[in-house]
């Protein structure tokens, strides 16, 4: 497995466990993911309460999603010319001024559904931003032997925000309280969300902050000085064997295995279990819970493998068809529990190994491009596994 080593250190960085600079990032990171979950909540609720047509949802996700795909690769570029750090404090702060008008307008009564289109149009070009610069942030701060274990920590604890996030996201929309004195009833009943849009801005400004003065690794030579335009980093992508290999094998994966836990899997829970919505929040829970052990297994074992990258993706990808072929014939709860838990299982030790090796395979000077193509296969294919 090829290590870079084209990158400039002024000292060697230390040993994971007293890396300041990595418990800054990490503590920066936790608090930006928990914060979204409050927005992934409020978000979709809100527009419910504003209007009763489901088309009215599906608007403001795609508001959501079409400027994050249209822009990640030109997000990835920015990110090698103008370094991971900045151009991750500049989409924190964007996302952060863009929650801090809806928050504003849903507080006035001025949330109509072009307002939040609006605000969902900025998030989505400021996650162009900041998905492609956090990837890219961790290899310029960590050692490189401690790659694997940094990337698995913090992905870890991602899976841990997903759990814990929607739950106190929830209480605090559901018993929210406006200490600033009397409100007009109408808009005292959203209170809740302007609250968690508030935290979810907090965070991100918290987040920017917390690493404005972090010193991150960059690239040594007159290509990083220069930059690299998406074109030309498209062009070094699909002329190396490997990282053309690597990235066609993660797109099938992706296509063929994220409709059936998407579609059919809430499907399977309507016609089998009653009541439907504990059954199937068990179920994604099982297969996040497992995601989350196989993470912490391969953090303990970071260097465990199957003779390489390729055959352990191969075996353990092969055994997750295996587990989910039964799903079809569940008709026990348990059942569906336990299998979703194992496929959790391996998905969640392969993602963290896959993810690094992809880190340090990519040239530095292409790190940010690199890691948004690698996350444009995964947004930009999900929708279409589902519709198929």
């Amino acid at each position: 497995m090829p290590v870079n080593t084209s990158l400039a250190l002024e000292n060697p960085a230390p040993a994971l466990a007293r890396d300041r600079n990595f418990r800054r990032l990490l503590a920066c990171a936790v608090a930006s993911m928990l914060g979204d979950q409050f927005t992934l909540v409020a978000f979709p609720l809100l527009i419910m309460v504003i209007s009763p047509d489901p088309m009215a949802l599906g608007w403001a996700f795609a508001a959501l999603a079409l400027p994050r795909a249209l822009f990640l690769l030109t997000g990835g570029s920015l990110v090698d010319r103008f370094g991971a750090r900045s151009i991750w404090s500049f989409g924190c702060y964007g996302s952060a001024l863009a929650l801090c008008g809806l928050a504003w307008a849903v507080y006035h009564g001025q949330a109509t559904l072009p307002v939040i289109y609006g605000a969902a149009a900025l998030l989505g070009l400021c996650s162009a931003l900041t998905l492609p610069a956090g990837s890219a942030l961790v290899p310029g701060i960590v050692n490189a032997r401690d790659l694997e274990r940094a990337n698995g920590i913090l992905l870890a604890l991602r899976q841990v925000t997903i759990a814990v996030g929607p739950v106190a996201a929830g209480g605090v929309i559901a018993s929210a309280f406006w200490p600033f004195g009397p409100r007009p009833a109408a808009n005292a009943t959203l209170d809740g969300y302007v609250i968690a849009f508030v935290l979810d801005a907090l965070t991100f400004a918290l987040s920017a902050f917390g690493l404005r003065a972090l010193p991150v690794r960059r690239a040594t030579g007159s290509e990083t000085s220069a930059g690299t335009t998406t074109v030309e980093g498209l062009r070094y992508f699909f002329q190396d064997r490997r990282l053309r290999t690597y990235l066609t094998y993660m797109a099938a994966m992706t296509l063929l295995m994220s409709g059936p836990v998407q579609v059919a899997l809430p499907l399977l829970t309507h016609e089998r279990f009653t009541p439907e919505a504990p059954a199937l929040g068990w179920l994604f829970g099982a297969q996040g819970a497992g995601t989350l052990v196989g993470m912490l297994m391969f953090t303990a074992r970071p260097k465990l493998r199957m003779v390489n990258l390729g055959v352990t993706l191969l075996a353990v990808d092969a055994a997750i068809a295996l587990l989910l072929m039964p799903l079809g014939w569940v008709y026990a709860l348990w059942q569906g529990v336990a299998l979703l838990f194992a496929i959790g299982l391996c998905g969640g030790f392969v993602q963290v190994m896959a993810f690094t090796w992809l880190q340090r395979s990519l040239p530095p000077r292409l790190l940010g491009l690199g890691m948004s193509l690698f996350m444009l296969v995964f947004f930009g294919l999900a929708p279409v596994s589902a519709a198929i």
